[in-house]
C-alpha cells in the first residue's frame, strides 16, 4: 500500500501492493503502519494508525484508494515491527514443543 495523503486527523491510502488484500468496508476499523524515512539520530520509526474507513474510490480498479478517520496515532521503532514479524514466520510447531 501507498500513503497518498495525511494529516492528524485522515488517511488516503492507495490500496494495492506486493500482495492483493481484499478492500476493507466503509465504517470498518483498520490498522496500518506507515514507514518513516530514517533519521540518523532517531534510527527508523513507523507510525502506527487505527482508522475508520469513511471512503472507497475504485475510479481506477487497478488502484483503488480508501479513506480513513484516524481514531489513534502513535509513533513506534520501526524495529519493534520487524520483531513481530520474525516471530509470525516462525513455525507454530516450535512455539509449542519448545
Amino acid at each position: 500500500m501507498y500513503t497518498e495523503n495525511i494529516s492528524r486527523s485522515g488517511m488516503l491510502v492507495v490500496w494495492r501492493g506486493e500482495t492483493p488484500l481484499p478492500l476493507p468496508f466503509l465504517n470498518q476499523i483498520v490498522t496500518i503502519e506507515v514507514e518513516l524515512p530514517s533519521n540518523h539520530g532517531f534510527g527508523q520509526k513507523c507510525i502506527h494508525c487505527q482508522g475508520t474507513v469513511t471512503r472507497i474510490s475504485q475510479a481506477d480498479p487497478e488502484s483503488p484508494m480508501v479513506a480513513l478517520r484516524i481514531n489513534y496515532m502513535d509513533f513506534r521503532a520501526f524495529h519493534d515491527r520487524l520483531r513481530v514479524m520474525e516471530r509470525l514466520k516462525q513455525p507454530v510447531a516450535n512455539a509449542w514443543m519448545a
